[in-house]
């Protein structure tokens, strides 16, 4: 437990506050708290997970679990006072915030939020024939738990997907299950226990196998992937190394990732092409103008002038990236924070940092993690003077690609940063005083009890009971 201390015993000490209690904040968290540093991390959600719980399909429960595990150990921690269902910008302004006197502030809230679709109004049918990938995965994972209040998504045949990576792939696994699920419990009745942690695992036809059913049996018409290059150029393999023949080797592991999830899963595919208009009737979208492209053998994407193909679908899936939840207050560049010179430090501030997703760009567990860590052990060594060579750990399972290049990023954002001075007027008391509050209003105790008691049902749970009763 974080203790308040009496005014004869209070000293200077830093005080840092994150946004952001996933897997990069939860490392910052840990880290500082590891050295003495008082943390106060707050969340907009109950659970400290980001999106662990809510943009990792929910079949990636070993390694959901095994990090979420990780990110409780760094959180239960004396140093750490961790502030859940706090929403900068709709409980605090984040310029309020920062008045509060802490020595650094660090970003680390993610990216939350889909890019948009470029297509002028295509918006207006959000939630109902255009659906977010985020929004999906939100529902997807959730769906299941009894007391799910949140939107209800129906998987359309014949739906459209726009993206290309590795976690479109994913959302395109979500719709053929669902959309199977949905064909079996027609044909066996709605009582007919569909495991779609099994249908992942084996793919369809062998799925379907055991109920001596054939996918075309199903008479599903397929969902379509739209990707703008060729399969080769989708992000599904990276090279190990910078030669042309290591790039090739990547291109030729794409092909064949896209060929094993369509051969597992059913889908159609169209390449070098992208949305640039949609069809609607009577106030609903009904289609979509696809202009057609030339991948030249340079990996330089060539227009063809005139050539369009139109496609007929009632539902349009949005997997194109996520950007981060613009907070008021901060200033930026398009979608990015603007930072001065090289550093992390943000424009218009010297105690305010970012860290992991919203500096990165990626969305993985790994880089993020990565990021946090050597941002703030090189925050500690310059901005807030402290030794942090002492407990340079090791973090398991680290991409040694994904490290260098981030530890030669980080090098050169921290070049020039400086040494910290401690406000004169910094004492834990108004800071304890306003994670208190904060705390109090949502009835939060400690930590282990709050996160025991906000853990949600979890599907495989549901399906192991339903076998048990089948039994």
């Amino acid at each position: 437990m974080w203790i308040k201390e009496s005014e004869s015993n209070q000293k200077k000490k830093h005080y840092v506050a994150i946004i952001g209690a996933g897997v990069s904040g939860s490392e910052a968290a840990a880290l500082l708290a590891n050295q003495g540093i008082n943390v106060m991390i707050i969340d907009q959600n109950a659970l400290p997970y980001g999106k662990l719980e809510d943009g990792l399909p929910k079949w990636h429960r070993h390694l959901r679990d095994k990090q979420e595990v990780a990110i409780d150990a760094k959180l239960d921690h004396d140093n750490v006072r961790f502030v859940p269902l706090l929403k900068i910008g709709r409980d605090i302004r984040f310029t309020d915030l920062v008045s509060l006197g802490f020595t650094a502030v660090f970003l680390a809230n993610g990216a939350w939020k889909d890019r948009p679709l470029p297509i002028v109004g295509i918006d207006d049918y959000k939630d109902k024939q255009l659906i977010y990938q985020n929004d999906l995965l939100k529902w997807y994972n959730h769906k299941h738990e009894p007391d799910y209040k949140g939107i209800q998504y129906d998987i359309k045949e014949g739906a459209v997907l726009i993206g290309g990576g590795l976690a479109s792939l994913d959302v395109m696994k979500i719709m053929m299950m669902e959309l199977t699920e949905k064909s079996l419990k027609k044909r066996f009745g709605d009582d007919f226990l569909v495991d779609q942690f099994e249908m992942e695992k084996k793919g369809l036809d062998k799925y379907l196998e055991q109920f001596d059913v054939k996918f075309s049996d199903l008479n599903i018409k397929s969902p379509t992937l739209i990707y703008r290059r060729q399969a080769k150029y989708m992000p599904l393999k990276q090279p190990q190394g910078g030669t042309q023949e290591a790039v090739e080797k990547a291109r030729i592991v794409s092909q064949r990732i896209l060929d094993n999830y369509q051969q597992k899963f059913h889908f159609n595919f169209i390449p070098e092409a992208t949305p640039i208009l949609f069809k609607e009737e009577a106030g609903r979208l009904t289609g979509l103008v696809l202009q057609k492209f030339e991948t030249k053998e340079n990996a330089k994407l060539v227009q063809i002038p005139g050539k369009t193909e139109v496609i007929d679908t009632e539902q349009v899936i949005s997997s194109i990236g996520s950007i981060p939840d613009k907070i008021v207050g901060i200033p930026y560049d398009g979608d990015s924070i603007r930072t001065y010179g090289e550093q992390s430090a943000i424009s218009g501030y010297k105690n305010v940092f970012a860290i992991g997703n919203a500096v990165t760009g990626k969305g993985n567990i790994k880089t993020a993690k990565d990021h946090g860590s050597l941002v703030t052990k090189k925050l500690m060594d310059t901005y807030l003077d402290v030794n942090s060579k002492a407990f340079d750990i090791e973090l398991e399972a680290y991409n040694q690609e994904i490290r260098k290049k981030t530890d030669d990023r980080i090098s050169r954002l921290f070049s020039d940063l400086f040494t910290s001075e401690l406000p004169d007027n910094l004492t834990i008391d108004h800071i304890w005083e306003f994670s208190k509050l904060y705390q109090d209003k949502v009835g939060y105790k400690d930590y282990a009890s709050w996160v025991s008691a906000h853990k949600p049902v979890r599907y495989e749970t549901l399906i192991e009971e339903k076998k048990s009763l089948d039994k």
